[in-house]
């Protein structure tokens, strides 16, 4: 969504403008952008508290903010429930979720990325943000979501993801392959390393199918509805 502003800002100043004008339309543009970005969180956690009920078992991988705002406003309105954190490694982000939701008074459970399978039977519902929405309806997201997703396919357990409509791309990838390197690795390892079928890839590509609702901040979505909402964000 922010290259779309950038890429617009020539037709908005006109082509004879010269580059200030292009610069100032530029900078904003750039500024509308994070203001309606920095109030998305808090829009859609007011939207997704209400899908959590008190006594609720939750599963939730990695780190996410507007996951986060989502569990804090629902703690204060709903009542209480248990969340169980995924470690998330290889950065072992879930360590610090945990830490952030004990703070805010939510009970959790810190599990293993392998106990995935065996705490998924304790749980109602699966809660998770994304890095990217591509346009199949599927999610980009920490290395695991793939494997949580169809863990919960098969259990019949909810899956949602809670993600900004800035994070919706104009991407069609079918599987995990059609995920270019430079968003699999960290720039360092692509330059450093010739074999990268040895490295531990950092995201993966979660398909529609596994998914249930996406909670944004432009509304709630089914993951088939979400490349009728690409076409309107940048048309």
């Amino acid at each position: 969504m922010l290259l779309r502003f950038i890429t617009l800002t020539a037709l908005d100043a006109g082509f004879d403008s010269g580059m200030e004008k292009c610069k100032e339309i530029l900078l904003k543009n750039g500024q509308v952008f994070l203001s309606k970005a920095s109030k998305a969180r808090n829009k859609i956690a007011r939207m997704a508290c209400a899908w959590i009920p008190s006594g609720s078992n939750i599963l939730v991988h990695s780190k996410s903010r507007v996951v986060l705002e989502i569990l804090r406003e629902a703690s204060v309105k709903n009542g209480t429930f248990h969340v169980y954190v995924c470690q998330s490694a290889p950065d072992n982000s879930g360590m610090s979720m945990m830490e952030e939701l004990t703070n805010f008074g939510i009970k959790c459970t810190l599990i293993l990325d392998s106990a995935v399978g065996a705490v998924m039977e304790k749980v109602d519902f699966v809660l998770l943000g994304a890095e990217a929405v591509v346009e199949s309806g599927g999610i980009i997201n920490k290395i695991g979501t793939s494997t949580i997703g169809l863990c919960a396919k098969m259990l019949n357990k909810p899956v949602y993801v809670a993600v900004e409509s800035f994070k919706f791309v104009r991407f069609y990838p079918l599987n995990n392959r059609d995920i270019p390197d430079e968003y699999k690795y960290k720039y360092s390892t692509i330059s450093t390393v010739k074999d990268l079928e040895k490295e531990h890839p950092l995201i993966d590509y979660t398909q529609p199918s596994f998914l249930t609702l996406l909670f944004t901040d432009i509304g709630i979505f089914t993951p088939s509805a979400v490349s009728d909402e690409l076409v309107k964000l940048y048309l």
